[in-house]
């Protein structure tokens, strides 16, 4: 029998193998090596704090986002109905309007502007020289990807089958609780992979819908 796909084995954290697949695991060192370590990252990730966006009179961050210049209807979140929905959905619907350029406007990055510094690894001297390299870096990887998925789903036509805004909350929730990880582990290349791709799908779910690539009103 071949090795155990990714996949297979994600599955087999929580569900029970099968006969074949028992008989693998037993026999085979490295896949069950695999298993194991898939079971002990769940747990880990299980043991994390949750985070939710914290509690609130929704007037005030309406007040709030206006006295930044985010929003300029003081009614406009309740004119689309935004009110009434929960307050983890506003927040994204906040970044959404301002995004799509129902409040003042979009604040998107030009393709031309920033990007990797072109500074050598002979002139990285000091740490704090590193770290920036080692932020630009990862900041021209994430736009990058990010670019990637949105082309890609253009391409294919790819239909998420879910509202957009409960998407961008979903994966702005999942780019939260990958920070709380990474600041417990900073190290981690794993968590640090992990969280650099869920901001750029994050990012490119938010450059679809203000493109006007999905209509979700």
């Amino acid at each position: 029998m071949e090795h155990l796909s990714l996949e297979d084995l994600g599955r087999l954290v929580d569900d029970p193998p099968t006969t074949d697949e028992m008989r693998h695991l037993g026999s085979c060192e490295q896949c069950a090596k695999e298993l194991d370590t898939l079971r002990e990252q769940t747990q880990a990730l299980g043991t994390l704090p949750e985070i939710m966006p914290p509690k609130g009179d929704w007037a005030a961050v309406e007040a709030s986002l206006r006295s930044e210049g985010l929003v300029e209807d003081p009614g406009l979140f309740r004119k689309l109905g935004l009110a009434r929905t929960p307050a983890w959905m506003k927040a994204a619907a906040a970044v959404l309007l301002f995004l799509s350029g129902t409040g003042t406007g979009a604040a998107l990055a030009s393709p031309g502007a920033g990007g990797l510094a072109s500074t050598g690894l002979g002139e990285i001297a000091t740490m704090e020289d590193a770290a920036s390299a080692v932020r630009s870096a990862e900041e021209s990887y994430v736009t990058a990807v990010s670019r990637y998925h949105e082309l890609r789903a253009r391409e294919d036509g790819e239909d998420l089958g879910v509202d957009p805004i409960t998407r961008v909350a979903a994966l702005e929730h999942l780019v939260m609780v990958s920070q709380a990880a990474v600041r417990q582990a900073p190290g981690d290349l794993f968590l640090n992979g992990f969280l650099a791709s869920a901001v750029a799908e994050r990012d490119a779910a938010l450059r679809m819908v203000s493109t006007g690539q999905d209509n979700w009103f």
